[in-house]
Order: structure tokens, then sequence, then C-alpha cells
């Protein structure tokens, strides 16, 4: 029997619109197969983006490694210096980090103030309205989360207290006013207490003779943080405190590549259970046809063309579900970033807040690796689940299904 006998034959029984049940659950299981891969698709989408969010804003914006401690301003210089040099370091700065008050009329809010050099400034810039090319001495940036609940908006002024004053804690309160000049809306959970101000500046705040508190340091690949961190925390004198993004972001990274691994695993069995009602589909198929397949013997089809007949009727329900469920989940993940917006509408809050989740909007990244292995994955469980039912139907008896017939 030619090949395209074969498929013609196994594309009649699939899109079968008799009324028998063997038709009706070949159909329910190309629509199982389609939900599952869809709902599959459009999870991993989700999960892929908050990944993808992690590492380009919070991870992005946050330095990868930091040096912090007390020494004076030439120490400072030689140790950026030297990190500055290792290889896989992209940047290390000075900076300025404290825990301050922030007073607006009859509001205050507790921020982190961040002294930062010109080319720190630019990570932060992308995020930031409007864009300032730099931070002038007397100029903030603040995180958008803390400016709302300040109530302020660009041009405002505002004061800013250090609560124990000088960078040691030696000197009494200091108060400095500025001018909010921009609002860094990176969409994480950043917004919630950043102040950024120029570096020079910040130093101003401990006196004459105030330092900086700390290095901060981006690298080329932020998974050898932690390589780095002890390799310079060996170097360094005692007195200086090495930390990496690990031990504040570390374990929610983590989470979030578990709970897509957990997702994948959950989901796929639900895809091998719509793949494996092939099965039965079939079996009914077997059942059903009996007569004709006795009928496609006797007329010259070998075993071998029955086998195929009924694995290409398996493969046909695997490419139809896996395409078409491939084509929903690509259009339902592009979608929930607006459904997310309207339930939030209808319900009149957020979905996602800064202050439980690290984003407050949901992100959606489809790649095309993952609905190329989802739809390898369909089409071959279609097959594997076909055999067993294509076997069946090369041992029915021509004779014996023959007398019983009623034609």
């Amino acid at each position: 029997m030619p090949w395209t006998e074969r498929c013609r034959f196994a594309s009649r029984l699939v899109l079968d619109r008799g009324r028998g049940l063997s038709g009706f659950l070949s159909r329910l299981s190309v629509l199982g197969l389609i939900l599952a891969v869809a709902i599959l698709l459009a999870v991993l989408a989700v999960m892929n983006g908050f990944e993808r969010e992690m590492r380009g804003r919070i991870l992005g914006l946050v330095p990868h490694v930091t040096v912090q401690g007390y020494v004076n301003s030439d120490e400072w210089s030689v140790i950026k210096a030297d990190l500055a040099g290792r290889e896989g370091v992209k940047s290390a700065a000075l900076m300025v980090q404290r825990d301050v008050l922030a007073l607006r009329a009859n509001r205050v809010d507790v921020g982190v103030l961040m002294g930062v050099e010109p080319p720190a400034w630019q990570r932060w810039r992308a995020w930031a309205s409007p864009r300032v090319e730099q931070l002038r001495p007397g100029d903030i940036a603040l995180g958008a989360q803390l400016a709302n609940r300040l109530g302020v908006a660009v041009g405002d002024a505002l004061r800013i207290v250090l609560p124990e004053g000088g960078l040691d804690g030696s000197a009494p309160p200091v108060l400095r006013r500025v001018e909010v000049v921009s609002v860094v809306s990176s969409g994480t959970e950043l917004d919630e207490g950043l102040m950024l101000i120029d570096f020079d500046f910040a130093l101003g705040f401990g006196g004459d003779d105030a330092t900086a508190t700390g290095v901060a340091i981006q690298l080329d690949d932020l998974f050898e943080a932690e390589n780095l961190r002890w390799t310079i925390a060996r170097e360094l004198p005692p007195h200086l405190y090495v930390s990496d993004w690990t031990g504040q972001y570390g374990n929610l990274y983590a989470a979030i590549r578990l709970s897509r691994d957990l997702v994948t695993l959950l989901l796929l069995s639900i895809i091998a259970v719509a793949a494996f009602n092939v099965v039965s589909s079939l079996v009914l198929v077997v059942s059903d046809r009996r007569g004709a397949i006795a009928m496609l013997r006797a007329m010259g089809a070998t075993r071998s063309d029955i086998l195929w007949i009924f694995v290409l009727q398996g493969a046909l329900i695997g490419f139809l579900g896996a395409s078409v469920g491939l084509f929903l989940g690509w259009g339902l993940a592009l979608a929930l970033p607006d459904v997310a917006q309207v339930v939030e509408w209808l319900v009149g809050a957020p979905l996602l807040n800064t202050d439980v989740y690290p984003l407050n909007f949901l992100p959606v990244d489809v790649r095309f690796g993952d609905a190329g292995w989802l739809w390898v994955c369909s089409l071959l469980l279609c097959i594997a689940a076909a055999v067993l039912p294509a076997v069946r139907a090369t041992r029915i008896s021509i004779a014996a299904t023959l007398s019983q017939s009623q034609i």
C-alpha cells in the first residue's frame, strides 16, 4: 500500500465526523492535547518572564559584588583600581549607602540613600523619568513607590535626615534639602526605598573627612559573583566585608527556577495523560473498524500497512494537537499582561505588588526553544501511545471478522 493511501486512511480516522464513540474520543484526545500544550506554553512564558526580568531589572541594577567597610579615601582608591582590573569585572565604582529618613510636609518615610558615581548612575538612568544625564549636587532620584508614598513629583523639594549624622554615627543628625529631578520606575521591589544622589554630595553628609562606604562591582557574568566574592574576601583585610547578590536575591532567583521546573513537570504529566488518551481512542477505533480492517487485509493490505495506518493516526493527532496548542498558547501568553490589567481594573487592586512580589507587573517571555521541545515531546508521546492499538489491529483475524460482519 502506498504511503499516500496510508496517510489518507489515517486522516479519515482522525477527522471522522460519525456519531460513533471512537470518533468522538479521537476528537476529544486532540482537544485535550491542544489545551494541555497551550496551558503549558503560556505558563512557561510567564515563568520565563519572571526569570528574564529578575536578571535584567533587579540583578542588572544592584551590584553583583559589594565590598564594604570604613577605610580612608586613598585605600578605597587602591581597592577600587585593583577590583576594576580583575578578569570578568565590567566596572567598579565607589558608593555611599545609608538608611535615612525622607520628609515631605507631614509625610515621613524610610529610604536607602545611595551616593553613586556617574558610571553607576547610567544603569539606573534607563528606568528614570526624565532621563537626566547626571545627578548634580542637590539632585535626587527617587524610586517610584517611595515617591508615591511621599506624594512628591519631579521638581518638588525634599528633606533628607541622616539620623545618626556622619558616616560613623558620632555626629548629631544631619538635615539636607534636595530637589527631585527624576523618578526611577523599574517595576521592581527596588522602587520601594530607592534614593540616588551624587556621590560627592553624599560624602558631604559626613563632614570633611568622610569617605566612601564601599565599592560596587558589576560582572560580565553575574553567576561568577560567588566565586569572585570568595576570592577577594581572602585577599582583602579582615575588617572589610564582601557580599554578593546571592545573599539577598539568590533564594528568590532559585525559587523562580525551581517553580519553573516543577510547573513544567506537572503540566508535562497533563500532556502525557492527554497523549495517552490516544490509546483508549485508538483501541475503540480498532474495535469499531474491525470489519473495515479485515476488508483491507482481504484486499491485499499487509500487517505493516495496518500498523502504519494507526501509528500515522496517532502521529496526526499529536501533530494537530501540538500545532494548534502552540498557536493558542502563544496567543494566550501574549494576551496575559492585558488580561491581568483588565482584572486589576475590575477588582480595583493590583494583582502583583512589590510589597510582596519582586515585580509589580506580569512579565511574559515566549521562547522558540520551549515551543520546539514541547511540540516534539507531544508528537513522540502520541506516536508511542498509538503503537499498542496498532499492534492489536494487525492481529485481527480476517476470516472470523468477515464471517461475523453484517454486510
